[in-house]
């Protein structure tokens, strides 16, 4: 078709079975070119020269239910000069002698290297004949710019090099290479390219305004935004979702402790409150008696003292033996009696211990609140979204993890991926990661037996990940058919089971199974006998300070009362 043949009219967002009546009308006025819009664009009767009949016959069509402009003639050379857009429903009609073929235009891209097309679609001769029109799938190598959101530092590689490589290369990567190997497909899918644009933000309110990527979508400097982003209803005001692509998770991730309540409860726990408080008053009851036996039936050189009887009372509990000799039936009934005692309570507290220090431990680490109440450090990957949900949560658990665990002063347990899952690899660490972030590095570091530990929990539910392109963009609809198709076809699947690593899987193996125990378990004892190492030795210089004393003093008295005899 010659571009520079002078147009009968123009219908522009047209319906169908409208175009017959349009025509009819149009025929009335004797207007020979021109441009008749199915839309209510009323700025031009102010702008546009009509004579009195044309303008009457215009308020007529309006009247009718039909809002419509006519204006002066143009070329199809000419059409071509303004932003007629690929999403556009603008058709012309060429007379030739009592038939109007329809035709309908577009550019793919006004100004991004798009090209100007004029494609058949059907005729108006006694009847309207339009062929079903074809998708606008080719866009002629239409150039959008495309802001992509990296925090990573790049050392000795360009900024395109990094996003098209093919291999894992860990923090702030795997959702933005997923989205642009989502975004290559769509790009052979329209035959279009992109400006790729680097930012340092998703998009959140600083100052006002928003920043990053959904910054500079709102102010129409880029056309498609080349990260995912969460869906947030204050940014659907200034953008638009096209399409859901997939879920972002994140969780606290940790090596379970094997102990959540603490060390010292691994030799309180196999009894109850109730027993432990029985045990003692029973301790203490005995000694009493023993102590009552020993001043009635021992000889006045012997000791008969109160902590004499308890030691003897404690080692026995302690399963070990005495030094007391004694021919009091009474006293023997009641030795009999506490070894008897002693030996059932130390036999069931022992093994108790024992299987608590070699058992795997159950997860019991399961909420929230648990991990709050745990006494694991706590730390956040270096990311603004996670910076930004402590601003605005609710969550009052949430909260509190954050003064009292992430928090630290003036510094904040905020990390690098590598650096916190190092963390948690040393074990008594929580840290809140993506988790196919995080799964990545525990495949490649962790150990089978630190993989059977690994735990999570999330902080909040998944986030959904959106497509998004700046607000009324003739593309919306090419995107959301796209990323649909991508998925329909299994290539999304694909996609996702490429770049996302699973959780890793505990293998049993003899080694895994295989518990020891550590120094953590074997602190308490250490502390305990340290503790009477140093109550000793205090004991044993105040001993030794009172036996001088008592020395000096005895010397004294003698000296004073030799003096008075003389």
């Amino acid at each position: 078709m010659n571009v520079n043949f002078k147009l009968e009219f123009v219908l522009r967002h047209c319906l169908p079975d409208k175009i017959e009546i349009m025509v009819q009308k149009l025929v009335g006025t004797r207007l020979s070119k021109g441009i008749l819009d199915h839309t209510a664009m009323n700025d031009w009767l102010n702008t546009c020269y009509f004579t009195k009949a044309l303008t009457e016959e215009l308020l007529q069509l309006t009247a009718d239910g039909v809002p419509v402009c006519v204006v002066r003639p143009f070329t199809v050379k000419e059409l071509s000069q303004h932003p007629i857009e690929i999403d556009s429903d603008t058709t012309i009609a060429d007379k030739t002698e009592n038939v109007y073929d329809l035709y309908e235009i577009y550019n793919t891209g006004f100004k991004k290297n798009g090209i100007f097309k004029t494609v058949h679609i059907g005729d108006w001769r006694s009847s309207l004949n339009i062929e079903h029109p074809k998708r606008r799938n080719d866009l002629s190598g239409v150039v959008l710019s495309c802001p992509v959101v990296v925090l990573k530092k790049l050392e000795e590689e360009t900024f395109e090099h990094y996003l098209m490589q093919a291999t894992h290369v860990g923090f702030d990567s795997l959702h933005k290479l997923k989205y642009i190997t989502l975004l290559n497909y769509l790009k052979d899918m329209y035959n279009m390219t992109y400006d790729l644009q680097r930012t340092n933000s998703w998009g959140y309110i600083r100052n006002s305004s928003f920043d990053g990527m959904v910054g500079s979508l709102q102010r129409g400097q880029t056309d498609i935004g080349g990260s995912p982003i969460f869906f947030r209803a204050d940014r659907n005001e200034i953008i638009d979702y096209t399409a859901e692509v997939w879920h972002s998770r994140h969780s606290f991730i940790f090596r379970h402790p094997k102990h959540p309540s603490g060390l010292y409860t691994i030799y309180t726990r196999p009894l109850s409150t109730i027993v432990w408080y029985s045990v003692l008053a029973l301790l203490l009851f005995s000694t009493v008696v023993l102590c009552v036996i020993f001043k009635l039936s021992w000889s006045q050189s012997s000791d008969s003292s109160f902590s004499l009887a308890l030691l003897f009372l404690w080692g026995a509990l302690c399963q070990q033996g005495t030094s007391l000799v004694q021919q009091s039936t009474s006293m023997k009934i009641l030795i009999f009696s506490t070894f008897v005692y002693s030996a059932i309570l130390y036999q069931y507290y022992t093994a108790s211990v024992v299987s608590t220090l070699l058992m795997e431990a159950p997860k019991n680490i399961k909420t929230l609140k648990d991990l709050l109440e745990s006494n694991l450090r706590i730390g956040v990957e270096e990311a603004l979204y996670d910076r930004d949900y402590f601003k605005r949560t609710t969550d009052p658990v949430a909260l509190e993890i954050y003064k009292r665990k992430v928090k630290q002063g003036a510094s904040e347990n905020f990390f690098l991926p590598e650096k916190g899952m190092a963390l948690v690899k040393m074990g008594g660490f929580a840290f809140h990661v993506d988790t196919i972030v995080s799964y990545g590095i525990v495949k490649k570091t962790f150990s089978e037996r630190e993989v059977c530990d690994i735990q999570d929990v999330p902080m909040y539910a998944p986030h959904r990940l959106g497509a998004v392109m700046k607000k009324h963009s003739p593309y919306r609809d090419h995107l959301a058919y796209g990323i649909r198709k991508i998925m329909e076809t299994g290539l999304m699947y694909r996609i996702k089971w490429a770049w996302d690593e699973p959780r890793p899987s505990c293998v049993k193996t003899p080694d895994s199974s295989i518990y020891s125990v550590s120094i953590l378990e074997f602190s308490t004892p250490l502390i305990i006998l340290a503790f009477g190492y140093w109550l000793s030795f205090v004991m044993l210089v105040l001993e030794i300070v009172l036996c001088c004393i008592t020395q000096r003093n005895v010397q004294k008295r003698k000296g004073f009362e030799v003096s008075k005899i003389y």
